[in-house]
């Protein structure tokens, strides 16, 4: 298995950019922070949106067992 993903074929490459991209709707929702997931989703190939879909709540559930970020005392 070589780890380049450029030789990976295009629907593989596809796929793991709409993994990281549902990784960081499911991300920035846990930590408050301005996302639209509908907009991401609309972004992605018609194809995918689905699978996309699948993986946002995936990684939705996975973030309810995470904790939260450190607390910062410098910011209050």
């Amino acid at each position: 298995m070589s780890y380049n993903l450029a030789e990976l074929a295009k629907e593989e490459r596809e796929k793991l950019n709409l993994n990281l991209a549902a990784a960081s709707v499911a991300f920035k929702e846990r930590y408050n922070m301005p996302v639209i997931a509908n907009r991401v989703k609309a972004e992605q190939a018609v194809h995918l949106r689905e699978y996309f879909r699948k993986r946002l709540k995936l990684f939705r559930k996975i973030s309810h067992t995470l904790d939260q970020l450190p607390y910062d005392p410098r910011k209050g």
